[in-house]
């Protein structure tokens, strides 16, 4: 590419000076792009609906092979790093269970005070999750 005269040397589409929106200018078949991976084209599909039809058939005309993975791979780690924002941002989180306060007397030995009935207070306190 020059760029002294303020011009690029790239290649130029006869069919893109006619004027005539509805030739291949604006179109990409996957015909012209067989050297792309099935996701990567996919990419560039979905990449048309946010930058425009015309401006990826464009770039595949103008860029290298390599380029156009590189273009493709870039789009599909661009969605990817949305989509793990959006799932991280959107998580609803889980609301705090209130713990209930359990009373438990504390075992002393004493005489009457069974001590399995104790042990049986603490064990569901516990299976419940709700000592506190």
């Amino acid at each position: 590419m020059k760029f002294d005269t303020g011009t690029e040397d790239l290649p130029v589409d006869a069919s893109m000076s006619t004027g005539n929106p509805n030739t291949g200018a604006t179109h990409v078949a996957r015909e012209d792009c067989l050297h792309l991976a099935d996701p990567e084209w996919e990419a560039l599909q979905r990449l048309s609906t946010v930058i425009g039809e015309a401006a990826v058939a464009t770039m595949i005309r103008t860029l290298s092979p390599t380029e156009q993975h590189g273009v493709a791979l870039g789009f599909i780690m661009k969605e990817q790093r949305e989509t793990a924002a959006h799932a991280t941002v959107s998580t609803p989180s889980t609301p705090r269970v209130e713990s209930l306060k359990l009373h438990v007397n504390s075992y002393v030995g004493r005489e009457g005070e069974p001590l399995l009935r104790w042990l049986a207070e603490v064990d569901t306190a516990i299976t419940a999750r709700r000592i506190v």
